[in-house]
């Protein structure tokens, strides 16, 4: 059966290919124009617009649909082993969840107003257990320094996240995750010296734990393909 792959890599059926399609159009459509249409969204995607609507019966429901797909990839680039050193595991972190980010950052330019800030706190909330989990123990071993709630900066954290994918929209930014991860080497108290090297560390785990991956036959690691590559071009 011919298939494709979503957003997260997992495979498509025929069957759904279409709301992927829809979906793959709208993330496009919004990008460039937060208020374009359910007709705009249907052209791009090459189908009438009935197949649209019979996908989602709304705009709401569309973008509710890209929600649960960001939900989706970023759970999937989450469910990997991490490094035991807080630090590396919090630049692997920061890595792996980049393209996620990156893919789905036109959200940020509308969905607050879309679906609201319950919504996007759902979206983003495994990631945050993920970063206080890294922190408390980068805590509690000593490495990190304890100069604001664990809360706090995690959402201090959040936000730098939410600044660098804007100015990636702006085309200030053009890695793959890099400044965002030595930001919030830096913010975890990591000396800014040491950062550099801890991101190298990172990006050598990133690709040795996709070898694993592939040994396995483990078909994800699309995130850790991009940051491969992007190795390979240095």
């Amino acid at each position: 059966m011919n298939s494709v792959e979503d957003s997260a890599g997992r495979p498509r059926t025929r069957a759904n290919a279409n709301r992927g399609r829809i979906l793959d159009a709208a993330m496009t459509c919004f990008a460039a124009d937060p208020d374009a249409s359910m007709d705009d969204v249907a052209r791009a995607a090459g189908v009438v617009r009935r197949t649209v609507y019979a996908h989602f019966p709304n705009r709401e429901a569309l973008v509710d649909g890209l929600s649960d797909e960001a939900s989706a990839a970023l759970a999937d680039v989450l469910d990997h082993p991490e490094p035991d050193d807080p630090a590396v595991a919090l630049a692997v972190g920061a890595l792996r969840t980049w393209p996620v980010g990156d893919r789905f950052r036109m959200l940020l330019s509308f969905a607050r107003k879309e679906v609201g800030d319950h919504r996007i706190a759902e979206l983003i909330a495994p990631v945050r257990t993920r970063t206080v989990d890294v922190v408390e123990r980068g805590r509690d071993s000593g490495l990190f320094p304890a100069y604001l709630p664990t809360a706090v900066l995690v959402g201090m954290m959040e936000g730098l996240t939410m600044s660098v994918l804007e100015q990636a929209n702006f085309g200030l930014v053009r890695d793959d995750g890099e400044s965002m991860a030595l930001g919030v080497l830096v913010l975890a108290g990591v000396p800014v010296d040491r950062s550099p090297d801890v991101l190298d560390d990172a990006r050598r785990w990133v690709v040795s734990a996709h070898g694993r991956d592939d040994r396995r036959g483990d078909p994800r690691g699309t995130e850790i393909n991009a940051v491969k590559g992007a190795n390979a071009q240095r």
